[in-house]
């Protein structure tokens, strides 16, 4: 009988472990307030109160309050990003403090082999929102002369590698609402393939604005039951549920390549395995 030939051996994927967490969440800003919120049972749900909603049929979001995003941007930058941009640096450098990483400190070849890969499903739809009213309403000086590159999803995954001097590959996801658990497995499999040998990876949204919660809210799918008691209108195991609640925020973990992060003595919260 005529011999099948045998499948080529490839080498054992790399292990991929996290060493680095930061987040910039509703319910708390950095990783310690977050867990206490999470532990004391805390909603991130208000009124809404970075605009008027008197004529919506939706008055409630989880924002992130007492979030100071002009102390992550240059001066120059205030005016030219959305929103996303400043939750996901502020995410990353509290997840890079974590892990005991300074890429200012790496060489060129050590930032070449760090990289980026950040989820979103919104963007920069929100700043594109306020771009119109510039242009339709005014002032229309306010209007940024960046509108076009802050409103891609592509350029978001850029701002943290410009930001931290990265050099690997940098990446965004958009798949809807699993964008930031796909961007943490493609980041986790550039390790284990030894594409990347660390990664920043996670995700960040910031869709609360006028037009997106028409949108959103136009397509029935917004709770309109807790206006008046905001903490208790995320339910989604609850028979009486009515619908979803928007929020904003992000996450961001440092993925490194299990034996780097053990030889240099580094936390290793998990590793991942699968996906």
């Amino acid at each position: 009988r005529r011999s099948i030939p045998m499948l080529k051996q490839f080498k054992q994927p790399r292990r991929v472990a996290i060493t680095g967490m930061g987040c910039v969440t509703p319910i708390g800003i950095g990783r310690e307030a977050f867990w206490k919120a999470l532990v004391n049972g805390d909603s991130g749900v208000r009124q809404i109160e970075s605009f008027d909603v008197s004529a919506s049929p939706v008055k409630i979001a989880a924002q992130v309050r007492d979030f100071d995003w002009e102390a992550e941007l240059s001066p120059k930058d205030r005016k030219h990003v959305p929103r996303t941009v400043p939750l996901a640096l502020a995410a990353a450098r509290e997840a890079l403090a974590d892990s005991d990483l300074q890429p200012d400190e790496f060489s060129l070849e050590h930032r070449r082999s760090f990289g980026v890969v950040l989820g979103t499903g919104g963007g920069g739809l929100a700043f594109t929102e306020n771009q119109y009213s510039y242009w339709y309403i005014g002032p229309t000086a306010k209007a940024s002369i960046y509108t076009i590159p802050s409103s891609t999803h592509g350029g978001l995954s850029s701002e943290l590698s410009m930001a931290f001097g990265l050099r690997g590959l940098s990446h965004i996801v958009s798949t809807g609402c699993t964008s930031s658990t796909d961007a943490l497995a493609y980041a986790a499999e550039h390790v284990a393939l030894g594409r990347q040998d660390l990664m920043l990876a996670g995700g960040v949204d910031a869709p609360i604005a006028p037009g997106i919660l028409a949108g959103f809210n136009l397509m029935t799918v917004l709770t309109t039951d807790w206006n008046d008691e905001p903490a208790r209108a995320s339910r989604p195991f609850s028979l009486n549920r009515s619908g979803i609640v928007l929020g904003e925020g992000a996450w961001i973990y440092v993925l490194e390549e299990y034996e780097h992060a053990r030889d240099r003595g580094a936390k290793i919260y998990a590793e991942i395995t699968g996906y």
